[in-house]
């Protein structure tokens, strides 16, 4: 819908779902499926948004704003990934040094960091944090 420039709305999205979703509800009363909805609409509103700009602006001007956009989003990515990756060898030297048990009292009243954490990648296996 996006790249066919089609309004995204619950009702468009059942439309192609190809039967998995029978109504516009079964979109919009799962908090994670509207999450996703809204986000795709934010989305194409930036898109119409950069497409409305770009006949007022030259076309290399354009091309040149997502060169840099893109670059600045991969750099990002990997600062990303090393920082994951030195997020876990922080949690496995404390780890081999048996201080697991400490580092994870400093989150017991953050579970939604620790899973946030878990799911990003960036703690390693249980087994691997047992020193």
């Amino acid at each position: 819908m996006l790249f066919d420039d089609d309004d995204i709305t619950a009702r468009g999205a059942v439309r192609r779902s190809r039967g998995v979703l029978k109504h516009p509800s079964d979109i919009t009363r799962v908090e994670e499926r509207r999450a996703l909805l809204e986000k795709y609409q934010a989305r194409q509103r930036e898109v119409r948004f950069v497409a409305e700009k770009a006949d007022k602006t030259s076309k290399p001007r354009l091309v040149a704003a997502i060169a840099e956009r893109d670059n600045k989003i991969a750099e990002l990515e990997r600062d990303r990934e090393l920082l994951i990756a030195s997020h876990r060898a922080v949690i496995l030297a404390v780890g081999e040094m048996g201080g697991m048990r400490a580092w994870l009292k400093l989150f017991e009243a953050h579970d939604a960091a620790l899973r946030r954490l878990d799911a990003i990648g960036a703690m390693p296996p249980a087994e691997a944090c047992v020193g």
